[in-house]
């Protein structure tokens, strides 16, 4: 197949996006001052939003991750026909692609609204984030729970699975510890910076599937 039109680059130039833009942008930022230099993903100096506000970091965030969320949509329709393929699609693929793509219309929105000032650009990146977030892992989670009814002998579908419940239980971990905590922002920011990096690897696991099964 000539790799120009090999639809299943999608899945892996959105995991490269999504992935590398924040960084490029805190890397960015920081040597602009306008965060503190530190590992954001051990020490929570800060958030995935803070990297994208200001100077040259505010036009890469958006220029690395409006293209990511397009191509994430196509990734979600492309996982659809994936399933159908598998086995007989069934209700529980028609919420996952749903899932997926509100999931993503809100990370549009939220990257849309990032470094705008006001009350009301405010909670419309709020209401992004936690809905690209929450709406993006449930999506991922029932698709490896699909996976392992479908192809359960693929040892990657079980690692999949598994990925998904530990980010589950690194945010109930998180969550928790946050009540020892007064100001517990670093900690939040730790949390958030880790569940994006893994979140984003999903779609290249996802691209190995498709190469396993001849997608």
């Amino acid at each position: 197949m000539n790799p120009l039109v090999d639809l299943r680059s999608v899945a892996v130039l959105a995991w490269v996006l999504a992935w590398l833009g924040p960084l490029a942008a805190y890397l960015l930022s920081a040597s602009g001052g306008y965060v503190d230099w530190c590992i954001p993903h051990l020490t929570g100096c800060d958030s995935v939003s803070a990297t994208g506000r200001h100077g040259w970091g505010f036009f890469v965030f958006k220029a690395t991750m409006m293209p990511a969320a397009g191509l994430t949509l196509v990734y979600w329709v492309l996982c659809y026909q994936w399933l159908g393929q598998l086995t007989t699609h069934t209700r529980v693929d028609t919420i996952i692609l749903t899932l997926g793509l509100v999931g993503t219309a809100f990370l549009v929105l939220y990257v849309t609204f990032l470094g705008s000032s006001g009350d009301v650009y405010r909670v419309m990146r709020r209401y992004g984030t936690v809905v690209y977030f929450g709406f993006t892992y449930l999506a991922q989670l029932m698709m490896a729970k699909r996976l392992r009814d479908i192809i359960p002998e693929q040892p990657m579908v079980t690692w999949k699975f598994r990925l998904a419940v530990l980010m589950f239980l690194s945010g109930l971990a998180f969550g928790t510890l946050a009540n020892f905590f007064e100001d517990d922002d670093f900690l939040q920011n730790i949390s958030e910076w880790n569940f994006a990096s893994v979140l984003t690897i999903f779609p290249l696991l996802t691209w190995l599937f498709w190469r396993h099964t001849g997608f």
